[in-house]
């Protein structure tokens, strides 16, 4: 009897406790999402050289860079941030012509893209087992935040770290995991998996998924993350494609095998054009195919004609197929000679002079030869008999303006005679006809052999920050001579200091250093200018007070002196050097090399010892 009242109540009290438990969830969800603050954003400490990073929305983005052999592994390329897994949704593309048709750009297909190739049987009302992942959902999540309440986030972080690592597996996907974002089309799904995500090293890396090997054809690869979703297109393929235009619209198109490379007969070729059909046919057994795209129209044209369909649909896109294999390639309008058209586009021309560059007061002689370009693209004598020839100087003043006879062969030449105050720089000369024009250019220079060598040597490359260097200026002329009593003028700029990471530590190199140093930084701050004059030996020391370095400077300023020489003849010679002002107090050539060396690494910015203090 006992035995029996007992059993009799084991349900209902088991199905009392269920309850009680339950209401206890739900309790604890509703407490924890009603006193729970507001998510505060990350926030890093912040250094004296660094600002506060607040964290940043979640993100990532596909993307594959070449078409796949069938016999090669297609590989795909994420970028993400924020994101620790990625469901991966490959889909087959039955009819690739109709589905790159759809598309505004033959590159990409984002989330505005709808073609009806892929999305026809998209559902748009969630199933059962969709509402039923929606519950448990719920019930996964209050479960969840009741228990993270309980546990601070270095207990979490460690337990996840210990028992939850996933990286490196690949787990799969059930038909519950689509209850947030439906499938495209079921009927063309290949494979579904969940890939998880190891934080990057770095903002701008980026890792590799690969696909695995696929049947030659074109699919669609789709990326989810809650919410969010993003799309790449791959390519399996054993047929390539070269295409080669012409200016007058003419096309060539060659297929080939990519694994033997034979070509490709009976490969079908389609060309489309603003996402219409232009023309279509098959490959011979060579392997190719001729046919001719109508040209762009001019500017003329596309102002009469109010229905001028957008730039993105002047392209050209090629399509090539055999059997299972498929190519694709698009060409842009400029590639049939489109750009600005007009009359100019049918005259081709070389205008060249006796020589490059010229002086003022020198005479220069031209001669240029015109051609007018038919429709087949073949070079005909032009119709007109004589052609206007403009010169203009680098200010766009015209020098020259003349007509000359052309010649049967369309050859014409004259001469210009450049004055003594001509402006130094590129000239043009333009040949303009009634059929088009051509141009051509020469240069016009003014230079002199130098007679003296000027050199600017420091006393010391490295010197301590708050102390006093010196340059010695001196000047000889290439005879042996020193250009004595010759006027100086010089300029002290100051810049930021960085080492070379191929500095060698030994003190040989210094001098290459120095011998470099005229190209250094000459964005600097200039501090102070002055002149004196040279002695009889052609010599001048200037001495430089190098500042000290305040609180706030963490790095090392490089300080250089720039000298222009005029001598006796008015004739001017520059040179510069320069010296680097440290923080420390140790300087020898060998010590500042070898700081210099340490500098270089990143590990060594916080070494502090007597000798390289300054890095």
């Amino acid at each position: 009897m006992f035995r029996l009242k007992l059993s009799s109540l084991m349900p209902r009290t088991f199905l009392i406790y269920l309850v009680v438990i339950a209401a206890a969830f739900a309790l604890a969800h509703s407490r924890v999402s009603s006193a729970s603050p507001e998510p505060k954003p990350a926030v890093v400490p912040a250094t004296p050289a660094e600002t506060t990073v607040t964290s940043l929305k979640p993100f990532f983005s596909l993307a594959t860079n070449r078409t796949y052999g069938a016999a090669e592994n297609p590989r795909m390329w994420v970028n993400y941030r924020g994101v620790d897994k990625l469901d991966f949704r490959v889909y087959r593309v039955n009819d690739p012509q109709r589905f790159f048709t759809q598309l505004s750009n033959p590159h990409q297909m984002g989330e505005d893209e709808q073609p009806e190739e892929v999305t026809s049987t998209q559902k748009r009302k969630p199933s059962f087992l969709e509402r039923l992942r929606a519950v448990k959902s719920w019930a996964y999540s209050g479960l969840r935040n009741y228990l993270r309440t309980q546990l601070n986030s270095d207990t979490r972080h460690s337990f996840n770290q210990k028992f939850r690592s996933t990286e490196g597996r690949r787990t799969p996907l059930n038909v519950a995991d689509y209850a947030r974002v439906p499938l495209l089309n079921p009927n063309q799904l290949v494979t579904t998996w969940r890939e998880p995500l190891a934080p990057l090293e770095y903002e701008y890396d980026r890792r590799m998924i690969p696909l695995g090997k696929q049947e030659p054809g074109v699919y669609l690869v789709e990326a989810v993350a809650n919410d969010l979703r993003a799309y790449t297109i791959v390519v399996v393929t054993d047929l390539a494609m070269v295409e080669k235009s012409s200016a007058n619209g003419e096309l060539l198109v060659y297929a080939v095998n990519r694994v033997t490379g034979e070509p490709q007969a009976n490969a079908l070729v389609t060309i489309v054009k603003a996402q219409k059909t232009v023309t279509t046919g098959t490959t011979n057994a060579e392997g190719l195919f001729r046919t001719r795209v109508q040209k762009a129209k001019s500017e003329a044209d596309e102002e009469a004609d109010p229905e001028v369909p957008e730039e993105g649909d002047n392209s050209i896109v090629v399509f090539a197929s055999h059997r299972e294999n498929f190519a694709i390639s698009d060409l842009d309008s400029y590639y049939f000679g489109g750009g600005e058209g007009g009359e100019e586009e049918n005259v081709n021309g070389y205008i060249y002079t006796d020589r490059p560059i010229y002086r003022p007061n020198h005479k220069v002689y031209f001669k240029g030869i015109l051609r007018a370009i038919d429709d087949q693209g073949r070079y005909q004598p032009l119709k007109t008999k004589s052609v206007n020839v403009v010169v203009s100087d680098p200010n766009d003043a015209s020098v020259l303006e003349q007509e000359f006879s052309l010649s049967n062969n369309g050859t014409f030449s004259g001469e210009l005679t450049l004055n003594e105050e001509a402006p130094l720089g590129t000239y043009q000369i333009t040949a303009d006809t009634e059929e088009g024009s051509s141009s051509g250019t020469f240069e016009v220079a003014e230079y002199k052999k130098p007679e003296y060598k000027v050199s600017v040597d420091p006393a010391q490359r490295f010197v301590p920050a708050g102390s006093k260097s010196k340059f010695n200026i001196s000047a000889r002329y290439f005879f042996g001579a020193p250009v004595a009593n010759a006027e100086v003028k010089y300029y002290i700029y100051r810049s930021r200091y960085y080492p070379y990471y191929f500095e060698s530590e030994e003190v040989e190199d210094e001098t290459e250093d120095e011998e470099f140093s005229q190209y250094g930084n000459y964005y600097g701050d200039l501090l102070t200018e002055g002149e004196g004059k040279f002695d009889a030996s052609g010599r001048l020391e200037v001495e430089v007070d190098v500042p000290a370095s305040g609180p706030d400077d963490i790095w090392d300023f490089e300080y250089r002196l720039e000298a222009q020489v005029t001598d006796a003849s008015r004739r001017t010679i520059n040179a510069s050097s320069s010296v680097v002002a440290t923080r420390g107090t140790r300087t020898s050539a060998g010590t500042a090399s070898r700081c210099r060396k340490a500098s270089a690494r990143p590990v060594c910015r916080t070494f502090r010892n007597a000798q390289c203090r300054a890095y």
